[in-house]
């Protein structure tokens, strides 16, 4: 799962609350928008996806649930997908298509701090 962990302005993630798509949601599960909906990715994401749920969610079709907006001054902790060998702060990453871990692959999720490179080591990054 992505967590926000550092702001680099001081500043607190608002909570937002958005239709979705009927489905089960993940608190820290990276979301996207789909015919006006928040809905879970259907493939890894090269690029930021808008919004991480907070909650763990079944929702129905339009239900409401609480999000953030995902943002470039914060710092997210996740997990590697899979081992990744060249993990090391500064390498791009993508959002796997779980939308919980990061996965090798050209994205823009940047490393800044790397706890090991085996699958469910421990990565700090932030969206560039």
């Amino acid at each position: 799962m992505f967590v926000p962990v550092k702001s680099t302005t001081g500043a607190v993630l608002p909570w937002e609350y958005l239709g979705a798509e009927a489905g089960t949601y993940r608190a820290g599960q990276m979301l996207t928008v789909s015919e006006g909906k928040l809905a879970a990715l259907s493939m890894a994401s090269t690029e930021t996806p808008p919004y991480l749920c907070m909650a763990d969610v079944k929702a129905a079709d339009g239900q409401v649930i609480p999000v953030t907006r995902v943002e470039g001054d914060y710092i997210y902790e996740t997990q590697l997908k899979a081992l990744y060998a060249d993990a090391k702060p500064g390498v791009k990453m993508q959002v796997d298509a779980d939308g919980l871990t990061a996965s090798e692959g050209e994205g823009n999720f940047e490393l800044v701090e790397v706890h090991g490179t085996a699958q469910g080591a421990t990565v700090r990054g932030r969206f560039k």
